[in-house]
């Protein structure tokens, strides 16, 4: 059984004289809207933009670089690797390919040090 929630139609008269009456759906004259009422929702405030978002990274430019250089971010990515990646319940293809990224990750970041290590010591 099926359940129509919508309330039922009356039915027009034939008879009336409004029953065969066209329905303007372009009213000649349009009126102005009314003031919201004093009961109408606060309105919210707009979304940031995407030149909100730029703005905040030129903000961002003045990290400084050494809080990502030293042995702590090879101390977590080793952790990743070792310890948390072989937990996960992955496939292995996601698995190896997880896996294959934090090495490079990881090796690069070693590659970076000793550049950086070089570079100063050279000076």
């Amino acid at each position: 059984m099926k359940i129509d929630s919508r309330a039922s139609l009356v039915p027009v008269d034939s008879a009336s004289p409004t029953a065969n009456q066209p329905v303007d759906l372009h009213p000649t004259s349009i009126k102005p809207l009314s003031a919201p009422h004093e009961h109408s929702l606060p309105r919210t405030p707009p979304l940031p933009s995407v030149q909100d978002d730029l703005q905040a990274l030129e903000l961002a430019a003045g990290v400084e670089p050494g809080l990502f250089a030293g042995s702590r971010p090879a101390q977590i990515l080793e952790d990743i690797l070792e310890r948390i990646l072989p937990t996960l319940p992955l496939d292995g293809e996601t698995r190896t390919l997880a896996m294959a990224l934090v090495r490079e990750e990881l090796d690069i970041r070693q590659a970076l040090d000793r550049q950086r290590l070089e570079t100063e010591t050279g000076e």
